[in-house]
């Protein structure tokens, strides 16, 4: 089969403690400290052999994150410059959906023919984590596309635990082609509902809310945050091309942040709101130093914090706005369990989200650079890769 494959050396950076899985497994707990002289080709790579409990998935359709493009990225010493959860030689690509091409001899749950998306983050359910329900949270942990090949290919080898049936976007739909590509679209929408509703706690509709990047998971963020009856929506957003996007996915009032001096942002969001203040933020962005003061200063009273957007290093946080305003600031990470494919899923069945606006590009398997150097780019959407395209 043709798949995007990525090598790595392994070579731990001068003074970086190996943990005893890293040396046992060759997993990088951080990737940026341990792989060197990082590339990525389309080839032949042999097609996937599946366990009793796994599926053979054909690759209908899989999405480009900045992390696949972000991973290729090399420091001037030669090392990626991904600094997560990785391992190489791999196939890479973590968000996709396909048809289930064969079952192993164990699984009950699907056959042959029936169209499935796959989560990300592939949970043991025997570490303490998740026997606490905290399945994104696994110590265990295994990522497809990151710890193990995955979905830039023809063919996947999955467990069937982590795939769910797209029965239902197929028969709203009536398209195969469509209910994939909506499929592929359900791992970053799943990030942003885990930071909203399972993470966060949000559930109560008439407050005001801000997302801020317009990336894929804060288009998802705007998405989500239009189907709970938030009074008036906000999306902050730099790139012209991604602000366009979010007022297709529903933001009430898109604004350019660099547009603002010091404290105007968070005084804007309180005229805006009448002196109320934002009820729920939600960072998508990564861009703490800039998010956390204009936060602070339109927080309503109960106010939340989703942060969703990764970012290395320390923020600093006034604590005593969010104590004056008994406000709340969550973290969360990935879209596993808690039912979040499920709802996403029914969401999407039922037309309350649609997140083809954010679908910007489609690319070959064979042509898979063309996407991830448009993804990097940072004007994007989601950019979708498939054999399935010309």
């Amino acid at each position: 089969m043709r798949a995007f494959y990525v090598e790595a050396d392994w070579a731990p950076k001068p003074g970086y403690k190996l943990s005893p899985r890293e040396l046992e497994t060759k997993r990088a707990m951080r990737g940026n400290s341990i792989f060197k002289n990082i590339r990525g080709s389309v080839v032949d790579r042999p097609n996937p052999k599946i366990k009793p409990d796994e599926v053979l998935i054909k690759v209908g359709a899989a999405g480009i994150c900045g992390t696949d493009a972000h991973l290729l990225r090399k420091d001037d010493d030669g090392y990626t410059k991904y600094d997560g959860h990785s391992r190489y030689p791999i196939i890479t690509g973590h968000e996709f959906a396909g048809t289930v091409a064969e079952v192993g001899k164990d699984v009950t749950t699907l056959k042959v023919g029936d169209l499935v998306a796959v989560e990300s983050m592939h949970w043991c359910g025997m570490c303490d984590a998740c026997r606490r329900g905290m399945f994104n949270q696994c110590k265990l942990l295994d990522e497809p596309g990151l710890t193990f090949d995955g979905g830039f290919a023809e063919f996947s080898a999955i467990k069937a635990k982590h795939c769910y049936p797209l029965n239902d976007l197929k028969a709203f739909y009536k398209d195969d082609t469509i209910a994939l590509e909506q499929g592929a679209m359900i791992e970053p929408v799943g990030v942003a509902y885990n930071g909203l509703f399972v993470c966060g706690g949000l559930q109560r509709p008439g407050g005001h809310s801000a997302v801020f990047g317009a990336g894929p998971v804060g288009l998802a963020a705007v998405a989500l945050l239009k189907t709970t009856g938030t009074a008036k929506l906000f999306c902050f957003e730099t790139t012209p091309e991604r602000q366009e996007l979010a007022k297709k996915l529903g933001a009430d009032y898109v604004v350019d942040p660099t547009k603002f001096g010091e404290g105007e942002a968070s005084e804007y969001l309180m005229d805006m709101t009448n002196g109320q203040g934002i009820t729920t933020f939600a960072e998508c962005a990564g861009a703490n130093p800039f998010t956390y003061p204009v936060m602070e200063g339109a927080l309503a009273i109960g106010g939340k914090t989703c942060q969703i957007g990764h970012r290395v290093g320390k923020t600093p946080v006034d604590m005593y706005k969010f104590m004056w305003n008994a406000a709340r600031i969550s973290g969360s990470n990935g879209q596993s369990g808690c039912g979040i494919y499920p709802d996403v899923i029914n969401l999407m069945a039922s037309g309350r989200i649609d997140m083809r606006p954010a679908i910007t590009g489609r690319v070959s398997l064979e042509n898979i650079q063309q996407g991830l150097d448009a993804s990097s780019k940072g004007a994007a959407g989601k950019i979708l890769v498939s054999t399935m395209y010309k």
